[in-house]
């Protein structure tokens, strides 16, 4: 059976200063400040291996559900992007909904 054509003149748009967020800049974890207790055991090893194929010249690609977003890991990729770090980034469809 075909999809039904979408009715786009159902659609309400509104600015996104109407719209209502459940988040706030509270959750937002900062390169400068990141969270110490949450490190995962197999962290130094990921590091290490992304420096080692920054300096092979390689590309880095991090791939990651909207969840990291959503729990605030937006500053800590935008951080690893600007240094040179991380060279690509794949999100799941729910990514652009969370940043």
């Amino acid at each position: 059976m075909p999809f039904e054509k979408f009715d786009r003149s159902r659609l309400k748009l509104r600015p996104l200063a109407e719209r209502k967020s459940d988040l706030t800049r509270s959750v937002f974890v900062y390169p400068e400040n990141p969270y110490e207790t949450n490190s995962h055991p197999a962290l130094p090893a990921v590091a290490e291996r992304i420096q080692a194929a920054r300096r092979k010249k390689s590309a880095v690609i991090l791939m990651l559900g909207a969840h990291v977003l959503r729990r605030g890991m937006a500053p800590l990729l935008i951080d690893l992007m600007k240094r040179g770090l991380v060279t690509h980034i794949a999100l799941n469809g729910a990514g652009a909904i969370h940043d």
